[in-house]
């Protein structure tokens, strides 16, 4: 007999590879369409804590409540598809808002924030571009459409993430990508191939960096479907208070 999590791993990668399908712009032919699905994705760290790192300094709340955040950005396109569960019970969490934000293809995020993010760019400080926030269905799901993101000096890529249950915050963290994958999208993919080569991996990294051990339980398990498109996955694991633990 499967227990609770084989289970929700079962039904994890079933509603992925049937319950996620998206028709998006492809990135290379604005005029054609690219189908993103999830195939052949497996959820790790199931009913496992996610524990915070830190909010850094280019936080805007936009108060969008959306799941299409690439505001006519180029870039690849990707679907974000989180699992919000409770780590005690491994049942799913309902109605969870997922706020996140992220940068362009180029490194730069949007809105009137700290310089240090966005420096002089007055288009970029006017956007809210790759900022969003959805809300967990029944099954515990939220997803978002947007493009994969660029990096900038001394971090490596990365999607900021702040979960809340009842407009309380319960973890403020990142995720990230394994580095393989980022090097493979920045090298061939026309809306970034055009800049230097990325100066910090995953490992080098100043929130996460260390350990491999370290970086692992905040990975997105992905899929590059014909190099067009990218399904990306994360489980979120919380308590019915704050998280304390930090990464």
């Amino acid at each position: 007999m499967l227990d609770r999590r084989e289970l929700l791993l079962k039904s994890f990668g079933a509603a992925l590879t049937f319950g996620t399908g998206v028709r998006l712009l492809g990135a290379t032919l604005p005029s054609a369409e690219t189908v993103i699905t999830a195939p052949d994705l497996t959820a790790k760290d199931v009913c496992t804590l996610t524990c915070q790192q830190t909010l850094g300094p280019c936080y805007y709340d936009t108060g969008l409540i959306r799941s299409d955040i690439r505001e006519g950005k180029v870039g690849l396109p990707t679907l974000l598809s989180f699992l919000v569960l409770n780590v005690d019970t491994c049942e799913p969490v309902a109605n969870a808002s997922i706020d996140i934000w992220h940068t362009d293809a180029r490194g730069i995020y949007s809105a009137p924030i700290n310089t240090m993010c966005n420096g002089t760019d007055l288009t970029a400080r006017s956007q809210r571009f790759c900022r969003g926030v959805q809300f967990t269905d029944a099954n515990g799901y939220a997803r978002f459409l947007t493009v994969y993101p660029g990096w900038y000096s001394g971090r490596t890529t990365h999607i900021h993430a702040t979960i809340r249950v009842n407009n309380t915050e319960m973890v403020t963290t990142q995720f990230y990508f394994d580095d393989a994958l980022n090097d493979a999208i920045y090298s061939s993919h026309a809306s970034y191939n055009s800049r230097p080569v990325k100066d910090t991996t995953n490992l080098r990294d100043n929130v996460i960096g260390g350990s491999a051990s370290r970086v692992s339980p905040f990975l997105f398990s992905t899929k590059l479907i014909g190099g067009k498109s990218l399904a990306a996955l994360k489980v979120i694991g919380i308590r019915t208070a704050r998280t304390t633990c930090a990464a």
